[in-house]
């Protein structure tokens, strides 16, 4: 018995060595990935911002149609490969004056007047078409920065006095 039993045994084991001869001994490895283009951001500090214009007088506005006017600026961090940012200024319009930003205070006839101070100087006016409310700024060590000047600005009707309040939203795109 322990005889016939051998070549049963000689014989699952050379079927087993056969399969290992028959495994594969070459592959392929298939890689996937992406390279995306930088990102640019409003800077932290911008996301939501309250400029406080200065106080002023209505007899400010008896030899001038704004008054108040308050430097500032606006900013986007960048990565190293974005060349250029366009800031989007967008609000409601004023009553009677599109190019000025609606007063939503309880100061009457004043609106807001918002300026891109780069020269040649620029009003960004509050209802226009895309192309006339944006300005595209070029980066510089990994920001692009904007120059503002917003005032008060007269809109024909009688000026009392009170507050102005007004909300623009800015956005962003670069290339």
């Amino acid at each position: 018995m322990y005889i016939r039993t051998l070549p049963l045994l000689l014989a699952i084991t050379a079927g087993l060595s056969a399969n290992a001869a028959e495994a594969a001994t070459t592959g392929t490895l298939n890689f996937a990935g992406q390279v995306n283009a930088g990102t640019c951001n409003l800077a932290a500090g911008d996301l939501n911002r309250t400029i406080k214009l200065p106080t002023t007088k209505i007899s400010d506005f008896d030899a001038s149609a704004t008054a108040g006017s308050h430097d500032f600026e606006l900013s986007a961090d960048c990565e190293s490969d974005i060349s250029d940012v366009t800031f989007l200024f967008s609000g409601t319009a004023s009553t009677g004056n599109a190019k000025l930003f609606a007063n939503t205070g309880t100061s009457e006839g004043t609106a807001l007047s918002l300026v891109h101070r780069a020269a040649p100087l620029y009003t960004i006016p509050a209802n226009g078409t895309p192309a006339q409310r944006s300005r595209k700024v070029a980066t510089s060590a990994k920001k692009a920065v904007i120059p503002l000047t917003a005032a008060y600005h007269k809109t024909g009707v009688a000026i009392t006095q009170g507050t102005l309040a007004s909300a623009v939203t800015v956005s962003i795109t670069y290339n």
